[in-house]
């Protein structure tokens, strides 16, 4: 792909937009970001995180976000245009597993707001980590009376493997840390997110380029015509990038889109 055919940029944020060390944007990313958005490209955050842990990146011109890992679509004016659910039984299953063998902390994310069932001492240091508020404490059993957009499972790979398997059947997972799983519905991932703004602004993945570090970046990386992945990225994510960067402290964006003649 020429530098003339790019016309939207997707951006993950934790680990991208925001260094994983220094927990800002560089102003290396600020200025580019600016740079984009004059040349008429679109500028589209792509993230894990609900809106409204995402939203403060507005004043930076982004004419839309893709959050919960493409469950929850929202345009530059903050208003929703796409969501799924994960199906009721699958919650009933897994609050079923949680009160009768394995009561792990969940973090749930429901059209109405955030919370977990249990506040440890790995809950407490990935809210330090990401410096956000933890959500209110309350019983699992509140999911059941929502609609849930995600889940964090705060546990580890052989519990994933055992969880994705009997109970949350329909649902996908995808690990950016070795503490929790993001678990939405299946079919879901950030590529889905990325098709609802090409069909809103008559946009096309050939002409698209988006920056990652976690597995849950990889099929957007791999839908993008042209997928970056951060210095700090896993070799799995690495392997599927078109291009490794730098980290996010060391202007890493800006460098990839510098090399790509885009700034």
């Amino acid at each position: 792909m020429t530098k003339s055919k790019v016309e939207t940029v997707f951006f993950d944020v934790d680990g991208t937009l925001l260094g994983l060390q220094s927990k800002s944007i560089p102003d290396s990313t600020i200025e580019a970001l600016s740079i984009l958005k004059s040349k008429g490209i679109r500028i589209i955050v792509s993230t894990g995180r609900s809106y409204e842990h995402a939203k403060f990146l507005a004043e930076h011109g982004f004419d839309g976000f893709i959050t919960f890992n493409g469950s929850y679509c929202v345009d530059s004016n903050g208003e929703s245009f796409f969501r799924h659910t994960i199906d009721i039984n699958e919650i009933q299953s897994l609050h079923d597993h949680l009160t009768s063998f394995d009561n792990f902390p969940v973090g749930v994310m429901t059209t109405e707001g955030s919370f977990i069932s249990d506040i440890t001492d790995d809950v407490s240091a990935i809210f330090k980590l990401l410096k956000l508020d933890a959500p209110p404490p309350q019983d699992f059993s509140h999911a059941l009376e929502s609609e849930v957009l995600q889940l964090n499972l705060f546990v580890d790979e052989h519990k994933e493997t055992h969880i994705l398997t009997n109970i949350l059947k329909n649902c996908v997972a995808s690990r950016w840390c070795p503490q929790f799983i993001d678990v939405n519905a299946k079919g879901i991932s950030k590529q889905i997110g990325m098709e609802q703004f090409f069909n809103r602004y008559g946009l096309s993945a050939e002409r698209s380029m988006a920056f990652g570090d976690g597995g849950n970046d990889i099929e957007m990386l791999k839908a993008a015509g042209i997928g970056v992945a951060m210095g700090n990225a896993g070799d799995n994510v690495k392997a599927v990038a078109d291009f490794v960067t730098g980290t996010t402290e060391e202007d890493g964006i800006w460098n990839a889109l510098k090399h790509y003649e885009l700034i």
